[in-house]
């Protein structure tokens, strides 16, 4: 009869713990998917951007590991590489040269793309790219397949 009792606490003590819950999230937390989303830059260096542009710059990821987007009024291509772990390659390789009003946000989000992305979260509906432990830049996600 011990036997029995000691066999009902060891299962419950296993069943506990698998229902316990981590703060750290992953993977399987994200909203949107790195690839397949377009990402709309909102921050860059912790500064939130305006409106103050032709076109809403953003990012997108495709599985042939080619990154290509919008950075305010010209278009911009380059590659990367992500893993599992949310580490992150990124190089900029080129953008168009169109001249458009107000292209402050435009040069800051190039040069924030130049830098030396080293990982990538997604929380939620954002995707976060880091230099090291700093922010560098954060978007909000929309699913491709509803861009217009």
């Amino acid at each position: 009869m011990r036997h029995y009792a000691l066999a009902a606490v060891v299962i419950t003590l296993i069943l506990a713990g698998c229902g316990c819950k981590t703060s750290k999230r992953s993977v399987s937390d994200e909203h949107y998917p790195l690839v397949g989303t377009q990402w709309n830059l909102v921050k860059l260096d912790g500064v939130e951007i305006g409106a103050d542009f032709a076109l809403r710059p953003f990012i997108t990821f495709d599985t042939a590991d080619n990154v290509q987007g919008n950075l305010g009024c010209n278009t911009f291509f380059g590659t990367y590489s992500a893993n599992k772990k949310h580490k992150m390659t990124l190089e900029f390789q080129g953008a168009t040269k169109r001249l458009c009003q107000n292209m402050g946000v435009e040069r800051k989000f190039m040069q924030a793309l130049k830098r030396d992305i080293t990982r990538y979260e997604i929380v939620g509906e954002e995707l976060i790219l880091f230099e090291g432990e700093q922010e560098v830049m954060r978007f909000t996600g929309v699913d491709l397949s509803k861009v217009e």
